[in-house]
Order: C-alpha cells, then structure tokens, then sequence
C-alpha cells in the first residue's frame, strides 16, 4: 500500500535556528549554577547519623575483645554473608574477658545487604556499623574482611556509668531523636504534653488515686455498715437461686437416696 502521507515541509531558516536556540537555552540556563558535584576521593560527603556502613568489631576500655564468638550475628544473616568460628580463652592467651573468643571473624561483601540484623543480635554490643561506605575494589577476594580488617585499634564507643545514668546523661540514638524531637516541636510551636497521672517521675495525687464514685461508695459503705452474708439490702433484688433468710426445713428422713437404680436417664 503506498504510503499517502504528504511531503514534510523542509525547516526554514528561522525555524531551525529557533529549535538551535532552545537546546543552548537549557545549557545556558545550567552554566553559571553551583556545581552539585563533589570531586570523589578527595572530598567525601557525610553520611546521615544513622548511616548503615561498614562492620566494625569493637573492642573494651581495656583493649580486650567484645565479641565471644557465640555465632548469633552469623545466624541473623539473612545473606549468609558471616563466617563465625568460635574458640577457649586460656590463661595465657586471654582475647574477651569471657570463656569464648572469635579466633576466625569474616564478612563476605559480596553478599552483606547492610541490613543490620547482625547488630542487632549481638548480645554483647560487639558489631557496630560505621559511616564507612568506599567499599568498591577490582578484586572479589579483597571484599571478604578478614578479623584482623574489622577488629577496632580503640574503643569506639564508651558505656555511660551508673553515675552518669543517674544524672541524667542521654547517649546514642534516644539523644539524636529527642533533640529532633524539641526542634520540629520549637518550629511549629507545639507544645509538650503534660505527663499523664502515673507516668514515671509524676506521682499519683490524692484525688487522682480513687474515681470519686468509687470513693462516694466506700464512703456509704463505711457509715452504713457492710452487709452481712446472706443479707439483701433493700431494693435490690434477690439473686436467682439463693435461700431466703429465715429457718431452714430439715431434710426428709424417708425421702428416697438418689442412687442410680433410682435416677430415671433422660
């Protein structure tokens, strides 16, 4: 079938300049912004406080070891990507002040998704992720870190006292949130919530312990004396199947003694 489209019309000279135009319009329009690139390695960006990177094993105030090799980060991998094999402390050879030791600590970067699990699991606050992100090498086999690559030179994070506690003292993450917190609170002027009865560091007060019904009827209770058992107060009605008060008919000697020959089945 021929095709019956009509000719295209060639550009006119003004035309095409008008298109030329439009494209050096939009690389005019970008020539005198800031750059928002960085030049990598030389400048590096900061990651966000709660930026997932590299694994780091941390170490005690006393230079030995946090991890125990219990193996438990190696199970919370969903990746399969940690390689625990755990070892006895001996009196001469002493790495963790427990009775194990991670003698062989690897993770596989070919695999790790940085989801945190591992961290997560660590009972001893060993792994810790730091804000390490370059971790791109020419060679599979420099991706899979070794102890020796993970181990810390120095402590890297310091356990807040007793003394410190006490006083008050906020560490980690909770005092990252709560400054947010009172800074998106400052901006839109909202104010803090009252504590509610109970909460901790706000006593209960005296007319906050009891409901005043509750305290109404002990109150009444209390004048009026309480009823004995047995006893209906007036104007309520008698529960379903209770005795009324009064003598009580002895049972009937000749009555029949409901055995089985005499308890017809249903």
């Amino acid at each position: 079938m021929p095709d019956e489209r009509p000719p295209e019309k060639p550009l006119g000279p003004l035309r095409a300049t008008a298109n030329v135009g439009k494209g050096l319009w939009v690389t005019l329009r970008h020539l005198w912004r800031r750059p928002i690139t960085i030049q990598y390695p030389e400048q590096r960006r900061e990651p966000f406080p709660r930026f997932k990177g590299r694994h780091v094993l941390d170490r005690h105030e006393d230079g030995l070891e946090k991890c125990i090799g219990c193996e438990l980060c190696a199970g919370a991998c969903p990746a399969d990507a940690i390689l625990v094999i755990g070892a006895e402390n001996t009196p001469e050879a002493r790495y963790s002040p427990g009775e194990r030791y991670a003698k062989v600590y690897e993770i596989n970067y070919l695999r790790c998704i940085f989801c945190g699990l591992c961290v997560e699991a660590c009972p001893t606050e060993a792994l810790v992720m730091s804000h390490a992100y370059d971790l791109a090498s020419d060679s599979r086999d420099s991706l899979i870190f070794t102890k020796e690559m993970l181990l810390a030179d120095a402590p890297l994070q310091k356990r807040p006292s007793k003394e410190d506690l006490a006083a008050g003292e906020e560490v980690g993450d909770f005092r990252i949130l709560k400054e947010g917190l009172a800074r998106a609170r400052a901006e839109l002027g909202t104010p803090q919530r009252p504590a509610p009865p109970g909460a901790r560091g706000r006593p209960l007060a005296p007319e906050e312990e009891r409901p005043a019904a509750t305290a109404s009827l002990e109150r009444s209770a209390s004048a009026e004396g309480s009823p004995k058992r047995g006893e209906v107060l007036e104007g309520e009605p008698a529960a379903r199947g209770t005795q009324p008060p009064g003598d009580v008919p002895p049972p009937d000697p000749s009555a029949p003694h409901p055995t089985d020959e005499n308890i017809s089945p249903r």
